[in-house]
């Protein structure tokens, strides 16, 4: 079974499907331990964010509402997981005498630009899953594809003429562009 959408990975991990567990953690794994590593966080304590992460996820998945906006979840829980952990830090710190204790006084630091890749990558991956299928199908053949899309198969594969794929590619860039700028993508010159 395919779980292109985030609707229908989250729906059949709710029916307890463990392929679709698998498919889920290897999706959003990189974009979770991105969150931690973004608050400078010690291996050890990028490790807890993770499986405490996934762990809320396996106790709470019937209760997701915007199951499209797995990744939005997914960001948010950790990010407050991280809070979280760095409160307890200070807390203990403060208790024991201890002073610049793991993650005490570590600022918010800017993602490495992988994380930062994946996590646009992601986002872009949820835009193109709600975008609709036709334009969905035109992009990736365009985007996905060598680097020299050929105009001719594309058009015969998607069942459109030619002509129309410049115009149809601007819509549909132009609907993706919203859904990004919805979902916190910036263009990099804002």
């Amino acid at each position: 079974m395919s779980y292109e959408s985030d609707a229908s990975l989250v729906d059949a991990c709710a029916r307890g499907d463990r392929r679709a567990w698998d498919v889920l953690v290897t999706r959003y794994s990189r974009l979770v331990w991105s969150i931690p590593r973004k608050y400078g966080l010690p291996e050890s304590d990028c490790e807890d964010v993770h499986q405490t992460v996934f762990s809320a996820l396996v106790r709470h998945i019937d209760e997701l509402r915007q199951r499209e906006r797995l990744a939005s979840w997914l960001i948010t829980t950790a990010t407050r997981e991280c809070w979280r952990l760095r409160r307890s830090t200070r807390t203990r710190a403060a208790l024991t005498g201890e002073h610049g204790s793991a993650a005490e006084d570590l600022p918010a630091v800017p993602l490495p630009e992988t994380d930062r890749d994946e996590e646009e990558r992601q986002l872009v991956r949820e835009g193109l899953a709600t975008i609709g299928e036709r334009c969905r199908d035109l992009l990736t053949a365009l985007f996905a594809a060598p680097a020299n899309p050929h105009y001719p198969e594309i058009a015969e594969r998607l069942g459109i003429p030619i002509g129309s794929i410049g115009p149809n590619r601007a819509r549909c860039l132009e609907k993706l562009e919203a859904i990004l700028r919805g979902l916190g993508v910036r263009r990099a010159a804002e």
